[in-house]
C-alpha cells in the first residue's frame, strides 16, 4: 500500500507543477507585471514567486548534469552570447563565476 500512495502524491505534485508552470508561462505572455496578473488572476503575489521557486527548483533536479569542460587559456576574452545579450569576460575568469554565470543564463 506504500507504493500506491507514495505514487499517488508523486502524480498530485507533477500535476501541480504542470498547473503552476502553466501560470507562470501565461504570466510572462501576458505583458503585465507580476503584481498586475496575480491581481486579475485572485494569486497572492507571495504564492506566484513561491510557485515559480518551486518550479524552477523541479527543473533544476530534472535538468541536465553541467559537464566540466576544460578551456585552453588565452590571452583574448570569453564572449558568450544568449538571446541577443552578449558578455565579454577576461580570460582568466575563475571557473566559479563563469559557472554561476552559465546557470543564470541556462
Amino acid at each position: 500500500m506504500q507504493s500506491n500512495t507514495t505514487s499517488i502524491t508523486t502524480i498530485k505534485q507533477e500535476v501541480r507543477l504542470q498547473e503552476w508552470s502553466a501560470q507562470i508561462e501565461a504570466q510572462q505572455a501576458s505583458g503585465l507585471t507580476i503584481r498586475e496578473w496575480c491581481k486579475e488572476n485572485g494569486i497572492k503575489p507571495n504564492t506566484y514567486y513561491n510557485r515559480l521557486r518551486k518550479v524552477r527548483e523541479q527543473y533544476m533536479e530534472n535538468s541536465q548534469t553541467v559537464v566540466p569542460v576544460s578551456v585552453p587559456r588565452s590571452s583574448e576574452n570569453i564572449c558568450i552570447e544568449k538571446n541577443g545579450l552578449h558578455i565579454s569576460l577576461p580570460a582568466d575568469v575563475s571557473v566559479e563565476l563563469m559557472t554561476a554565470l552559465v546557470r543564470e543564463l541556462c
